[in-house]
Order: structure tokens, then sequence, then C-alpha cells
């Protein structure tokens, strides 16, 4: 395999927005509409579509980093979910 073809495969395309929307997250309290999301993720320079976010917001909840609450058809909730070292989750 080629050395561009080989780092193209190691590097997925938008893999470095999904820190920065924890960061984003973060920043906002820990929680943000979805449109106030992708306003910020927008001011800092990723050109992301609504599809788009939604399709790595779903990633991100699949892992366990947010939660997406839906408030109709078109609006929802990102919860950043905390995740704090050392502490015993509770059921």
């Amino acid at each position: 395999m080629a050395g561009k073809e080989y780092a193209r495969k190691l590097v997925r395309p938008g893999s470095e927005i999904y820190p920065r929307i924890v960061e984003v997250l973060e920043r906002l309290g820990g929680k943000a509409m979805e449109s106030n999301l992708l306003e910020e993720l927008r001011k800092r320079g990723f050109d992301v579509t609504l599809p788009e976010l939604r399709q790595m917001l779903m990633k991100l909840e699949i892992r366990d980093k947010v939660r997406v609450l839906s408030l109709d058809e078109e609006r929802r909730v990102v919860e950043l979910i905390a995740k704090r070292p050392g502490r015993p989750q509770q059921s």
C-alpha cells in the first residue's frame, strides 16, 4: 500500500471534530440546543451540515459521550454525559 493511501486510511475525514463537539458542550455548561451547537462549531471553522452533525451525535451517543433528547420534530437538546474517573457508576 502506498504511503499516502495508508495515511488516508488511518485518519478518517472529520474525526477531529468529535473532541471539538465535546469541548463546545463543556464550554456551554454541558447542555445545548442542537442548533446552538451547530452554530458554535461553524464559528470554530467546521463546515458541518445539520444531517452530518446528527450523524456525529449519534456516534457520540453510542459511545456514551452525549445524550440527545428530542423536544419536538425539529428541536433537540444535546447533553454531555459526565464520566468522572475513579467514581463508581450508579445504576
